[in-house]
């Protein structure tokens, strides 16, 4: 079901009743609307998770996020869990860096999860975070995973997206992957909508099989392609 809190859509998978779900909140390219990425964010919301996007064209700063997050645990205090997977594009990939950081100090590490994917993140275009990108990235506690193009992605190139991942802290678990003719504009929808409910599943949800589904996309689809990894965890 779609419906809409202010500037933030909603898309709200239908479970059993008692029953608790993590949020996505998807960040937006520069100029861009959430309309641009609806086939992903109801892909989300299919597979169980309560699905946000905040309606905005400049979504770098990561403050419409965070604010996403809270009126989901707000507006559905019976179906949104403490369970936090963000995520985005170019400009909004940049986001989903800074709205993991902000929710892990809004939200604490004690009885909260997270969990961030970044597509093609343009780090230090458009607008910025207090303290900047950098200092932001590197506060972040828990797992990301990012992905750029191989050599097809004409506004952010791999080594853009490699600097992003260089700038987290050593000690977290994070995931840098390339797409073969992953391109920046149309959207990528198509690869959000292959690793996203895997990735969240596995580490909001701790799915094993998610899990074994994520970590064998490289080994069974050739146009995927593992650029680094530190820390990765086991299926278990």
């Amino acid at each position: 079901m779609a419906m809409r809190e202010g500037s933030i859509n909603f898309w709200v998978p239908m479970v059993p009743a008692g029953c608790k779900v993590p949020i996505v909140h998807l960040a937006n390219g520069t100029g861009a609307s959430c309309s641009s990425y609806g086939r992903a964010l109801e892909r989300f919301a299919t597979h169980g998770f309560l699905t946000a996007c905040y309606e905005n064209p400049n979504t770098g700063a990561g403050t419409q996020g965070l604010e996403a997050f809270q009126t989901a645990l707000e507006k559905f205090p019976d179906l949104a869990a403490r369970r936090f997977g963000s995520t985005g594009h170019s400009q909004g990939g940049q986001s989903s860096f800074v709205v993991q950081s902000l929710a892990e100090k809004e939200f604490g590490l004690e009885d909260a999860k997270y969990a961030g994917l970044a597509m093609q993140p343009a780090s230090g275009f458009g607008s910025q975070p207090a303290g900047g990108w950098q200092m932001q990235y590197a506060t972040i506690k828990s797992p990301m995973f990012m992905f750029s193009g191989r050599g097809t992605d004409g506004l952010v190139s791999q080594g853009w997206v490699q600097d992003a991942f260089e700038k987290l802290d050593d000690g977290i678990e994070a995931y840098h992957w390339t797409k073969q003719g992953g391109a920046h504009i149309p959207t990528p929808q198509g690869e959000e909508m292959q690793i996203g409910p895997a990735w969240f599943r596995w580490k909001l949800l701790g799915d094993k099989e998610a899990c074994k589904f994520f970590k064998s996309i490289p080994m069974t689809d050739s146009t995927w392609e593992e650029v680094a990894v530190q820390n990765a965890a086991p299926c278990e």
